[in-house]
């Protein structure tokens, strides 16, 4: 069952991608995920305790992220018997909030909680409360500014290419970066 297991993953992440198969590959493993979330990481992101976490409503998650929901380190004091023979697991759970985005390379960390209207930059290492409507980034990860101030230092750089072609959005962009 287990070799089945791995290839039924390999192929939902590798041969077939995609959200619809990602998501439900994973509420079958016991984790709670919000509709139109879409998970451009592949289902092992969700770890060996994919059951500890909870994710809302349309969310974005980037490529390479990991939720990590236990600490293999604990190997280490097992190994020196330092719970007088029993194997012990440090273990926590994860629950993400509605409308949150994780960029690439983020790690979220057992024992948190992502409030909803959330961003988590690329690369942050994130453990404990954020509050709603907060922005992330950093290691360790912390609140940098809120959602409106994001807007407010953003608003003035954004693209409008919904609607345009592959075509259509590379021609456009290369004019306008390199000229």
């Amino acid at each position: 069952m287990k070799f089945f297991n791995k290839l039924k993953r390999y192929y939902i992440d590798h041969i077939r991608p995609s959200h619809e198969k990602k998501v439900n590959y994973l509420r079958d493993k016991g984790a709670v995920i919000g509709e139109g979330t879409r998970l451009n990481c592949t289902t092992t992101a969700f770890g060996s305790e994919p059951y500890l976490i909870k994710v809302g409503q349309n969310c974005l998650f980037a490529a390479n992220i990991n939720l990590i929901t236990h600490d293999g380190a604990i190997k280490v004091l097992n190994s020196l018997n330092r719970f007088e023979g029993k194997m012990m697991d440090k273990i926590g759970s994860i629950t993400i909030g509605d409308n949150v985005y994780i960029g690439m390379g983020a790690y979220i960390m057992p024992n948190t909680i992502i409030g909803n209207d959330c961003i988590i930059g690329a690369g942050a290492i994130v453990k404990g409360n954020i509050p709603e409507k907060s922005v992330v980034v950093g290691i360790p990860g912390r609140v940098v500014c809120s959602i409106d101030d994001y807007y407010e230092r953003c608003k003035d750089k954004l693209e409008w290419l919904d609607g345009m072609s592959v075509e259509e959005k590379k021609k456009y962009l290369i004019q306008k970066y390199r000229g």
